[in-house]
């Protein structure tokens, strides 16, 4: 029994491990690819995407909650797209406390034409590497562990 739960840990850990590997490494190709194309980072390609997600103008503490970012990192990320003028950046219509962002037109053209290139990149760095099998096993694997109802939201 107590060999079990070694072997259980010890194959965890490698997951994890390849986990974080496989994340870094994608992550950086994608990063590199963004910034030699379009001198703009994953991180703003990101914030660019989720406001277009969302459909209409996005109040900033959503925005950072759907990035998995702290509100400081989020708005930092937010004022270099608005002083760039992708994003606008105005108070809410209902509470003026809020603060909204919304793309501007030239930082929707920017997130087309960025997403064609991160669109491609996943397709090649993800799709192109798996079985149809593959792709699904890992799709259930990754949603498995991304159950709201299950996921520790901290490790107290």
């Amino acid at each position: 029994m107590a060999s079990n739960n070694r072997d259980r840990r010890a194959h965890d850990l490698a997951a994890w491990e390849q986990l974080v590997r496989y994340h870094r490494r994608t992550v950086r190709a994608m990063d590199g690819r963004l910034r030699s194309t379009f001198g703009w980072s994953l991180d703003d390609y990101d914030v660019l995407h989720q406001v277009v997600v969302h459909g209409e103008p996005i109040r900033m503490g959503d925005l950072a909650d759907r990035l998995l970012l702290a509100n400081s990192s989020c708005t930092r990320i937010v004022g270099r797209l608005v002083e760039a003028e992708l994003l606008r950046r105005s108070r809410g219509d209902v509470d003026r406390r809020e603060v909204v962002v919304d793309l501007t037109p030239v930082g929707r053209r920017l997130h087309r034409r960025m997403a064609a290139v991160h669109t491609r990149d996943i397709e090649q760095l993800l799709g192109a590497r798996l079985s149809p099998a593959g792709r699904d096993g890992l799709v259930k694997a990754l949603t498995e562990l991304l159950d709201e109802g299950q996921a520790p939201r901290s490790m107290t």
